[in-house]
């Protein structure tokens, strides 16, 4: 679940995760109530909600291939694997130089 309230912090008649979630993930119809998430899934992860919390009631919880991906920059621009930029090149020199010999 991308997104975690916690009810004990949640305000009651705050409406300001509802009203600035701009996918309409977060619905809290009745503000007596802890809000509801629906459509989990077309979570955006743009943190607006979490941002406008007052009382840091709702919390991002972002996938681990979200964190970690282990996808090449290259492929990103229409690059295959085996062209590197010289600017990786160079880093990962850089990094070699820094650890020193094995």
């Amino acid at each position: 679940m991308p997104i975690l309230i916690n009810e004990d912090l949640c305000v009651k008649g705050c409406t300001l995760c509802d009203q600035f979630c701009p996918g309409d993930i977060i619905y809290r119809l009745d503000p007596q109530k802890v809000p509801v998430i629906k459509y989990e899934d077309e979570c955006w992860y743009c943190g607006s909600c979490e941002e406008y919390c007052p009382t840091d009631a709702v919390k991002i919880v972002f996938p681990r291939e979200m964190l970690y991906s282990e996808t090449p920059a290259e492929s990103l621009f229409g690059k295959s694997d085996k062209v590197r930029p010289k600017v990786v090149d160079a880093l990962q020199q850089a990094e070699q130089n820094e650890k020193g010999p094995l």
